[in-house]
């Protein structure tokens, strides 16, 4: 296996030595700019439940639980390895019963239907299998009004990185506009869009 391969599957599921030690300082530095994005959307209310989907070392969760006291915030990954450090670093929350963290597949797990008011997701789009299904599916469990934003890099600069086409699908920003339009976020989705030097991250609002 390629080291390209390696990585990409790393940056999928991490797993295994690499996963627990190296992968959780790639994610926590790689992914600082676009928790503080999200979490700028998001504008999470102290009675909001919130789910975050491939919540990886729980640091975005940590952001948001702050801003939580009579709601609850709820992350899935099914990476083992993270979801050990993320309910580490969410520790005392989970104790206060303001977050659940759990390890799952999204796509393999029930939820009623309007059980959240929000959802995010942050630099996981592209590890989704059955996407279409996967974001009607975010559609369905939010109720009536509710807010989902998903976070992800520009496609020019991921096409410029050794990431295998096996691991990861890349997206335009249109792309994922339509994607989110076409799930049933009718009621408004728009992309912003954030510089950091000379990389471009966006975010995708759907409102259901």
């Amino acid at each position: 296996m390629s080291f390209s391969t390696f990585f990409s599957e790393q940056a999928r599921q991490p797993s295994g030595l690499f996963g627990r030690i190296v992968m959780p300082v790639v994610f926590d530095r790689g992914n600082a700019f676009l928790n503080g994005f999200v979490d700028s959307l998001m504008t999470v209310q102290p009675n909001d439940r919130v789910l975050e989907i491939g919540c990886g070392t729980g640091k975005l969760i940590n952001i948001m639980a702050k801003k939580i006291n009579k709601g609850i915030i709820s992350g899935i990954d099914f990476s083992s390895t993270m979801v050990t450090i993320a309910k580490r670093k969410n520790k005392k929350s989970i104790a206060n019963g303001i977050v659940n963290i759990i390890q799952a597949n999204f796509d393999d797990i029930s939820y009623t239907k309007g059980s959240f008011t929000k959802a995010c997701s942050v630099n996981t789009l592209y590890f989704w299998k059955n996407i279409e299904n996967t974001v009607k599916k975010i559609f369905d469990l939010l109720e009536s009004g509710g807010q989902f934003v998903v976070a992800f890099e520009d496609i020019k600069q991921l096409e410029q990185r050794k990431l295998s086409n096996k691991v990861f699908q890349l997206y335009t920003d249109n792309d994922v506009k339509r994607l989110l339009t076409n799930a049933g976020f009718s009621n408004g989705v728009y992309i912003e869009t954030r510089k950091k030097r000379n990389l471009s991250f966006h975010c995708a609002v759907a409102m259901k």
